[in-house]
This record gives C-alpha cells, structure tokens and sequence, in this order.
C-alpha cells in the first residue's frame, strides 16, 4: 500500500468519528490569497488555504528561525479560523488527495488549493504556522504551534516533491507544540479548551518572491459539550426519587418507634 493510499484511508477512518462544530470566517484577496473550504466537507472538516505570497510572519528568532512573530496579510485581513472547544488534527493535502477524499467539493474550491506546498524564491517547503489572534497585537507573542515540519530543513524542487517527502517521512499530520518549531514537542493533536480563533501563515516575512499555496485540512477529534437535556432530565427525577425514597423509609422508622 502506497503512503498516499494510507494517508486517504486513515483520514477516512478518522472522519468517521467526527462530529464538532467549526465556525470559521476569511476576507482576503489576490491571486494567491488564503481562502478557506467549509462547503462541501463532512461535518467537523475545514481545509485552510494558506497563501505563500499573501499570508506571512514579520519577525522571527533562535536558531533556524525557531520562532515566528507578529502574522500578516498583504491585503490586511488575516486569515483566520475560530473553532470550539475540542480536540483537533491538522494535515496538509493537496489538490489530488483533496479530490479523493471528498468528491463532492467543486472544481471551483479545488482550484482555491495547490500542490501541497509553497515556496519562497526557488526552493519549495512543506512548513506552516499557527498563531493565537492575540499575536496580531502583541508583536513578542510567537506561534502558538508550527505544521508539518522537516526537522531536517530539507527543501525541495516541486511542491509535489515537497508533499510527497511530506507523506513518505510521516510529518504531514504533525505540529510542534510548547517551543519552537524546531525545538518543541511533536504531536498529532491539539486540543482547545475555549472558543479560539487562530491565524494561519507560512514561516516567511518577505513574501514578493513567493509561489504556490500550503493547504491545511482541520479535523475535530472530539468535542466538548454539555449533557443533553434529556439525559440532564433523566439525572434530576433519579435524584428527586432517592430523595422521596429516603424520606419515606424515615417517615417509616419513626412510626414503628411510636
């Protein structure tokens, strides 16, 4: 079995258990602008079109650019995700394995997504990066977790290249929490407590020589909610019919002590 076959069908299996709710918002513009798929997806599912020559970071620090500062748009509006509390996956695909695992999005949202990767000047990467919004006014605030690293820093001559290096290596489903992209911990979920909304960006402050366009499929895990009514319903008459259980058994005792 190929590593794009497995990709498809853990994604597959995975979905099948989803069923969070995502709201999610973008005003952006340009011919490679980030865009945002919510249409046409399973229930729980959002796919996160990261511009490479729209969607950037101003600053950056440590070793290899370990940290990323201060998302921009060049048009002003970031693109943003805001989702509800749970627990949630990130993987990059592209427009062939989009395709595949869900036939009913248009020709039209396909064509909003690239080949798997973006590329600054020549060489083409896999890279993203996650911000709380409360970086956009914070300018020492740094990523909130990074996507789909090659801890290597290997780049690639093709975006294709790039994603298939991805898939084969294992990190196309990965992010990098709690330090730098390079230096943090790697896992293959992250899970909100509170409603949040996230900035998507590509690790690169000057973005005229960029190309291509880094595809983000967000996935809910599960969720977290409240009992329904009906089993909140069901709890108060069991706990109202102890009470009046009890009460009688005392009301018992007491006669048969007269």
């Amino acid at each position: 079995m190929s590593a794009r076959t497995i990709f498809v069908e853990r994604h597959k299996e995975l979905r099948s258990r989803m069923g969070l709710l995502v709201a999610a918002f973008l005003t952006a513009s340009g011919s490679f602008a980030g865009t945002i798929i919510n249409t046409n997806l399973p229930a729980g599912d959002i796919i996160v079109n990261i511009g490479g020559t729209t969607d950037g970071a101003a600053a950056y620090s440590g070793t290899n650019q370990n940290f990323w500062y201060q998302p921009f748009n060049t048009g002003g509006d970031l693109l943003e995700v805001t989702l509800a509390p749970g627990t949630y996956t990130f993987r990059i695909l592209d427009e062939t394995d989009a395709a595949s695992l869900f036939p009913l999005l248009t020709s039209a949202q396909l064509g909003e997504m690239g080949g798997g990767a973006w590329t600054f000047n020549t060489p083409w990467s896999t890279d993203y990066m996650v911000f709380d919004s409360s970086a956009a006014t914070n300018p020492e605030e740094p990523q909130l977790f990074s996507g789909a690293i090659n801890r290597s820093g290997t780049t690639f001559s093709s975006a294709s290249a790039a994603y298939n290096a991805a898939i084969s290596g294992g990190y196309y489903d990965q992010i990098v929490t709690n330090g730098g992209r390079y230096t943090g911990t790697v896992v293959n979920q992250y899970t909100i407590s509170s409603t949040e909304t996230l900035i998507f960006a590509v690790p690169d402050y000057y973005l005229a020589d960029n190309a291509g366009i880094e595809s983000v499929l967000i996935s809910g895990v599960s969720s977290v909610s409240a009992p329904e009514p009906g089993t909140s319903g069901l709890l108060m008459v069991g706990i109202a019919g102890l009470a009046l259980l009890r009460r009688r058994f005392s009301l018992q005792a007491v006669r048969r002590g007269r």
